[in-house]
C-alpha cells in the first residue's frame, strides 16, 4: 500500500509512486489525500486509472473528523517522541553488541584472520578517479587534457636525438670531433697538415 499524504506536484511523480504497488505483478491500494488545490493532478490520476480498467474510488472527508483526528495525533506527540528514543537506544545497544561480538571473533580467530591474503584490487583509487573523470567527461560530451609527462634529461636528449634523425640529421659531433678542432686536428686541420709535410719533401 502506497499513501499520499500529500497529492504529488504532477502525475508523472503520482504514477512513479503509485507503481510501486504493482510489482512483479502483485496488486495493491495507493490511497491519496488531496485538497481542493489538487484537483487538476488528482483528475489526471483517475482518467489514467480508468483508461487501464483500474477501481477508483473517491471520499470526501469531513473538515471536523480531519480536526479531530489532526489534534489527537498532535497529543500523541510525547508518546511518539517516547518511542522513537526507545528505538534509538535499542539500535545503539545492538551495534555496541555487535561490536563486542566482533571483538571477541577477533580474539579467538586472530591466527586465522592474519594467515588469509591480503585482498587486492583491479585498480588503485587514482585509476579509480581518473576513470570517474573520463566517464563524467564522456556524458557530458567533453575532451579531457592530455596528461602531461614529466621527462628526466636522459628522456629528453634520447627524443631529441630521436627528433634529430627523423629530420635527417643524423651526424651528431663526438666529444673527440669537438676536441680535434679545438687542436686544428679536424678535417681542416688535416689537410693544412699534410701540406706542410708535403712541401717540406719537396724542398729536401
Amino acid at each position: 500500500m502506497v499513501i499520499n499524504y500529500e497529492a504529488p506536484q504532477s502525475h508523472e511523480i503520482y504514477l512513479h509512486r503509485v507503481g510501486r504497488t504493482a510489482r512483479a505483478g502483485r496488486q495493491g491500494r495507493a490511497v491519496t489525500l488531496a485538497a481542493e488545490a489538487d484537483r487538476k493532478v488528482v483528475k489526471a490520476a483517475v482518467k489514467a486509472a480508468q483508461s487501464q480498467s483500474a477501481k477508483v474510488v473517491s471520499r470526501i472527508l469531513d473538515v471536523d473528523k480531519v480536526d479531530a483526528l489532526g489534534e489527537k495525533i498532535k497529543n500523541l506527540g510525547d508518546e511518539i517522541e517516547e518511542i522513537l528514543e526507545e528505538e534509538k537506544e535499542e539500535k545503539q545497544l545492538q551495534s555496541a553488541e555487535l561490536q563486542l561480538r566482533k571483538g571477541e571473533n577477533l580474539i579467538k580467530h586472530e591466527d586465522e584472520i592474519r594467515s588469509r591474503p591480503k585482498r587486492t584490487w583491479f585498480e588503485t583509487q587514482r585509476e579509480k578517479e581518473l576513470r570517474g573523470k573520463v566517464s563524467k567527461a564522456q556524458l557530458n560530451g567533453l575532451e579531457l587534457p592530455e596528461k602531461k609527462v614529466k621527462l628526466s634529461n636522459k628522456k629528453r636528449k634520447k627524443l631529441e636525438v630521436r627528433g634529430e634523425v627523423e629530420e635527417g640529421r643524423v651526424y651528431k659531433k663526438t666529444k673527440t670531433d669537438r676536441t680535434s678542432k679545438r687542436n686544428g686536428k679536424g678535417k681542416g686541420g688535416k689537410k693544412l697538415a699534410q701540406k706542410i709535410l708535403r712541401g717540406k719533401g719537396k724542398s729536401k
